[in-house]
């Protein structure tokens, strides 16, 4: 049976610590408080109850004379969320509108932005698939690539796995020499290995090379808490760093490959003779 895979919503992604701007500020002092506290966005209150929101690309410095009642977007439902939205729905959502807010009884209780990419619960999220992408691309490359050493793997990456086996070997936990492999050599072989990329649903080496390249930068930015999304206020695929749309394919990418791998009946949960650890029988005198 596949395990239990961690879900995020969009009540756990959102900030909860609402601050809010009364609708007759002056767009520049609403402008410097926005850069100062480093919001994107924030809700307008009038008369005690919020009327809409302003985002950092609606006011400037300069002072026009005006108030955020001049500037504010109307909060309708457009712009609202329910707590319980899943990631890829979040994710999906933020890709045109870059702000959306969770509501009360007529207050507003958070606000999500493309930032709120960037926390914890989005990291743990993405660690967790791509983990379990890694234990479907190991089984499948251990069914049918049992001589991956022959692959264009590196010198350098073998001689580490093998470093990294003898050292379970010594503590008596080893498994199969693979499962010591980074996911950038699985990346490699499944590329290289023509029966392993059709299985993925990859019909062409660069498409393969290409997308799993995509989840190797992700997995990477994830493991070493880097930004996941680099570039909050573009989502062109052509502007620099990692957009809020490239994430979300790269996301796509990865539930496509694990649906591929479990339809064609790999299954990491059901543990074979290969994968169990070496350790003396029980029985043994």
């Amino acid at each position: 049976m596949p395990r239990d895979l961690y879900d995020c919503t969009a009540a756990e992604l959102a900030t909860h610590s609402v601050e809010h701007l009364d609708h007759d500020t002056p767009p520049s002092t609403a402008a410097a408080w926005l850069a100062e506290h480093g919001y994107d966005a924030a809700p307008v209150y009038a008369d005690d109850g919020p009327v809409g929101f302003i985002h950092k690309t609606d006011v400037t410095t300069d002072d026009d004379g005006t108030t955020l009642a001049d500037h504010l977007t109307p909060l309708t439902i457009d712009y609202m969320v329910s707590g319980d939205t899943p990631f890829t729905a979040v994710l999906s959502a933020l890709i045109d509108t870059p702000v959306y807010f969770l509501g009360g009884p007529a207050h507003v209780t958070g606000i999500l932005t493309r930032a709120d990419l960037n926390t914890a619960p989005a990291r743990m999220y993405l660690f967790d698939r791509i983990t379990y992408l890694e234990e479907h691309l190991r089984e499948l490359v251990l069914d049918t690539k049992p001589d991956w050493k022959t692959t264009p793997v590196t010198p350098d990456e073998i001689d580490d796995i093998e470093a990294r086996h003898e050292d379970a070997q010594a503590a008596n936990v080893a498994l199969d020499e693979l499962h010591y492999a980074q996911f950038s050599t699985l990346e490699t072989i499944v590329t290289n290995v023509e029966a392993c990329r059709e299985a993925c649903g990859f019909t062409t080496k660069g498409g393969a090379d290409s997308r799993l390249h995509e989840i190797t930068d992700l997995r990477n930015d994830v493991a070493h808490a880097n930004l996941l999304v680099e570039n909050t206020d573009s989502t062109d695929f052509l502007t620099s760093g990692r957009t809020t749309e490239n994430l979300y394919t790269t996301l796509e990418t990865i539930n496509d490959v694990l649906s591929n791998l479990q339809d064609a009946g790999y299954d990491p949960g059901a543990r074979t003779t290969r994968d169990e650890p070496t350790h003396p029988d029980n029985n043994d005198p």
